[in-house]
């Protein structure tokens, strides 16, 4: 269990990419997991909007270099004083790479990490469930160790794909958030995140989100969580949960 894993998936939106942070003299380590993530809000229009969001990711981490796929489908039910539309199929498939410790202090017990991640836009953009563009974004990860906390810390940058239809601006994100170790090895905590809007004028998404996790047993890992939002560009509500399984058993080379 590794909080690093934790904000990774929230700066990502990759609810279910868990990744098992290697020390340099361990081999390959392959996971796969697996989720689903409801949110549900206006907006600040007249149309109720839930989205049921369900990822299947795939990681493999060598040394300090980690890298994930995520393959999601994504359904999207509108609601309003005519009727209500239901539009499914597959959602923006995405790609990660990270360099774990980048900036390191056993002193200090202190980490940086350094991500890259293109979404593309393999979503249907005529039924609205993307844009139909490729999204780049670069971000760091900090965190701060103690004892049975761990103090998390994320800001980036990311470059919005802009149709002919759509104008989108490239914005910041960031998140900020503690996790907290149990003696049976379980992990709780919260993390605030923010993003810029992409659209001109539109309120900033500002989120909180509080998770459970917690092993069970040596190869599968279990998340719980619920958020909510603060302005209209953020849901109401929503909340979820993820399975995560270590491969690292079936790798081609052994641990050492």
């Amino acid at each position: 269990m590794d909080a690093r894993g934790v904000i990774r998936s929230t700066v990502l939106g990759v609810f279910g990419l868990a990744v098992a942070v290697p020390t340099a003299a361990q081999d390959l380590e392959l996971g796969v997991s697996t989720g689903i993530n409801i949110t549900s809000g206006d907006y600040g229009g007249d149309v109720d909007i839930a989205e049921t969001y369900v990822p299947v990711s795939v990681t493999a981490t060598y040394g300090q270099v980690s890298f994930g796929v995520r393959v999601p489908y994504l359904s999207v039910t509108t609601d309003s004083e005519t009727g209500s539309t239901t539009e499914d199929g597959l959602g923006d498939v995405s790609a990660s790479l990270t360099v774990l410790d980048v900036l390191y202090s056993a002193e200090h017990r202190l980490a940086v990490d350094v991500s890259g991640v293109v979404k593309f836009g393999t979503a249907d953009a005529e039924t609205q469930l993307g844009t139909g563009e490729n999204d780049f974004t670069i971000y760091l990860d900090g965190y701060k160790f103690f004892d049975k906390v761990t103090l998390l810390g994320s800001v980036g940058y990311r470059w919005r794909g802009e149709s002919a239809d759509t104008v989108l601006d490239d914005v910041v994100i960031g998140s900020v958030g503690a996790a907290f170790f149990t003696d049976g090895g379980a992990m709780f905590g919260g993390i605030f995140d923010y993003g810029q809007s992409a659209i001109s004028g539109e309120d900033d998404v500002r989120e909180a989100r509080a998770f459970v996790a917690m092993p069970l047993n040596q190869s599968w890992d279990l998340e719980v969580y619920a958020f909510t939002g603060f302005t209209d560009s953020s849901p109401d509500w929503g909340g979820g949960m993820t399975v995560a399984c270590d491969l690292s058993r079936f790798a081609l080379r052994e641990r050492r």
